[in-house]
């Protein structure tokens, strides 16, 4: 059987005359499953790969999540392929000849069969014409598999209707249903009663994703666990059904980031409400994928919420493992940070947000994780490993692709489980203040600008530690906070996150520059550590370093964006692609 399909390619636009829809896109490329049965549209996507930063890996995401024998139509306009980077080559995988070639002005559309052929691909490298192409669809007669129970016909009823779902809707190697039980740890106990709340909308790829990384993890209790909704169409109840998992959904109300801050407060209340008793609740969003070790680590470190009352969340994200800055997986430090991607809090810390919430009077439209750090955190820090336990895989509403792709996007995760944390009970604030002050005076003083290539030592000998002071005040009117310049242009010279002052323990950073080294970096005189300084060692400054000094800082960091930033193609021309195409292999 087959079916007739035009394609029009002048503003990254699909038309299926067959089922009379239509669907308008911004730039960018458009990602289309069909099923390879009816021909019916099972999911349509457009990825703004105009963009060069971070895109490319969500649409490699969703691309790797299509069902093998998938009917799949892409399609894109000029300027759409600036971004598509490692995707690319993903495409070339699975059976592009144009993907690895294209100009960012080009044209392109390609029609084809997920893991089998190639039906149509058509590109125009230059120019502004309009791009079309008509072929016929060949339909599938191999007939659905088989139902032995009722969970497996539900299952291939829905997979009937949705796309890009990996192994749910793999028909060669489907996932089991119903998940398994994973092993219990060894500490158990420490969870038993904490709640598992995940907050989920209308991104139920992404649901299912986060889901069945979180069931699997050594230590997960399925009673334990509950489903949040927002904005949540019929897919994604009817994915928790199928999955039989406990959800209920709140109203909501409001625009952009003023709905999710009204929603997240509807959360917390929600929480208070139905766990009055639970010591702590653990929270996660539906694009958060959580390591096997996860429920280890937080099995291991939510005592000390009781314990430490300069202590308000458990964070199972990294703080510090942006830039490759992470080695040691039983390691785990505290500072300053805003609750982020799968942490921990009591029920005490929820009720006092939710009587703060609950006395504003005007509308916020702040992010709720930001507003906790701002107004709620009152000087408390946040426990987090120095090797992530989670990963922010997905891309929303406050995505900015760039610091995704600088932080998160790149973050490594542990991929084993349980494992035993190092001396956790050190983290109590009179023990690290102990030892943290211990450190910073056995260290080996570094000075010199942090942008210089000699800065850091090449071959630190094993367990060697540094220190690094440098000129850091307090912000003006800052609330406490530290000047973001000072600290931006040490952040940047060394890799570590530097588009926020989050991270430090009372004005130290502590910075892994590799795997036998560590560096505390210590802010004077914002720092309380400020006095550990020796008078012999000089301050470093970036308000009065010289021009040229100044200058390598910059050539430094541009210098670093410039190695990340490539543009593929960029001069690709029509004769030097059939040139390549024509080249035997």
């Amino acid at each position: 059987m087959w079916l007739p399909l035009f394609l029009g390619c002048a503003s990254s636009s699909l038309w299926q005359e067959t089922h009379n829809s239509s669907s308008s896109a911004d730039r960018g490329v458009t990602l289309s499953v069909l099923n390879q049965r009816d021909g019916f549209l099972i999911f349509h996507k457009v990825f703004p790969v105009w963009e060069y930063w971070a895109h490319w890996a969500d649409l490699e995401w969703h691309l790797a999540r299509v069902s093998a024998d998938r009917l799949v139509v892409m399609a894109v306009s000029a300027s759409g392929t600036v971004g598509l980077r490692g995707a690319a080559l993903r495409l070339a995988q699975l059976g592009s000849l144009f993907a690895l070639h294209l100009p960012p002005t080009a044209h392109w559309t390609w029609v084809f069969i997920k893991g089998g052929r190639t039906i149509s691909e058509t590109a125009i490298l230059r120019g502004s014409a309009t791009q079309h192409a008509h072929l016929l669809l060949p339909l599938s007669d191999i007939p659905m598999p088989g139902s032995n129970s009722q969970v497996e016909q539900q299952r291939w009823e829905y997979c009937t209707h949705h796309g890009t779902m990996g192994g749910l809707c793999d028909e060669i190697s489907p996932d089991p249903l119903p998940i398994p039980t994973p092993l219990p740890l060894l500490n158990q106990d420490a969870i038993a009663e904490v709640p598992i709340i995940v907050t989920g909308g209308k991104r139920h790829q992404y649901l299912y994703h986060a889901l069945t990384t979180l069931l699997v993890a050594p230590g997960a209790r399925r009673c334990n666990l509950l489903v949040v909704l927002g904005d949540a169409p019929l897919a994604t109840t009817q994915l928790l059904h199928l999955l039989n998992i406990s959800f209920t959904t709140l109203p909501i109300y409001g625009h952009a980031n003023n709905k999710l801050f009204h929603y997240y407060q509807g959360v917390f209340r929600l929480i208070a409400d139905r766990f009055p008793n639970a010591t702590a609740v653990i929270l996660l969003d539906e694009d958060i994928e959580v390591s096997p070790d996860f429920f280890a680590f937080m099995s291991q470190t939510l005592w000390l919420l009781k314990s430490d009352p300069s202590l308000y969340c458990i964070n199972a994200f990294s703080a510090g493992g942006f830039q490759g800055l992470a080695y040691d997986n039983r390691r785990v430090l505290r500072g300053s940070v805003q609750v982020e991607w799968g942490y921990g809090i009591t029920l005490d810390f929820v009720r006092e947000a939710l009587a703060a919430w609950e006395q504003m009077t005007t509308p916020n439209t702040l992010l709720y994780d930001f507003w906790l750090y701002m107004n709620m955190r009152k000087g408390r820090e946040c426990v987090f490993p120095e090797v992530s336990r989670t990963l922010h895989f997905g891309m929303g509403v406050n995505t900015n692709a760039f610091l995704k792709e600088k932080g998160p996007l790149m973050m490594p995760l542990v991929k084993l489980g349980p494992i035993l944390l190092h001396e956790v009970w050190r983290l109590r604030l009179p023990t690290w203040i102990q030892d943290l002050t211990r450190n910073i005076s056995a260290a080996t003083p570094l000075t010199g600008n942090p942008c210089s290539d000699t800065f850091l030592p090449k071959s630190p000998s094993m367990f060697s530690l540094y220190v690094f002071y440098y000129r850091l005040d307090f912000l003006k009117d800052g609330d406490g906070l530290p000047d973001p310049f000072q600290l931006f242009n040490v952040a940047e010279c060394l890799g570590m996150w530097s588009m926020s002052e989050q991270g430090h323990h009372q004005g130290v950073h502590v910075v892994r520059f590799s795997s036998s080294a560590t560096l505390y970096l210590v802010g004077v005189p914002f720092s309380q550590y400020s006095h550990l300084r020796p008078i012999t060692i000089p301050l470093w400054d970036v308000d009065t370093i010289s021009d040229h000094q100044f200058e390598l800082m910059g050539n430094y960091t541009q210098k670093h964006y410039n190695r990340m930033i490539k543009i593929a193609n960029e001069y690709m021309t029509s004769e030097m692609l059939l040139e390549v195409l024509s080249t035997p292999d």
